[in-house]
């Protein structure tokens, strides 16, 4: 199973996420869950990165299947616009495939 952890501040903006684990709907490779998700994750640290001004941090460990993302100042309208637009792909993909995706929400 994959879980993904939006990480908010106090005032509910998005800060980033945490991508982790191999979904297992498929083999390592094949698994369209893990493609859909590793899809988004990536597009979206792609828009902050190239469409807003914000300090970001990111890393990805294929060997630990993880990625972390981070927005190292306060959030705006573009950075929270690019971060619902992966949430409501996560959360449609996890109404399909509730086994093997989970979506949480953290306060950091």
């Amino acid at each position: 199973m994959t879980t993904v952890t939006i990480y908010n501040d106090k005032s509910g903006k998005h800060k980033g996420f945490d991508v982790r684990g191999h979904a297992g709907f498929g083999t390592k490779g094949n698994d369209i869950v893990c493609a859909a998700i590793s899809t988004l994750a990536t597009n979206t640290i792609n828009s902050i990165e190239t469409y807003t001004d914000l300090a970001i941090k990111y890393e990805a460990d294929m060997r630990r299947t993880r990625i972390r993302f981070v927005i190292k100042e306060e959030p705006n309208h573009d950075s929270e616009l690019l971060m619902n637009s992966m949430i409501l792909g996560l959360s449609e993909l996890k109404k399909n495939y509730k086994k093997y995706v989970t979506l949480k929400f953290e306060e950091v």
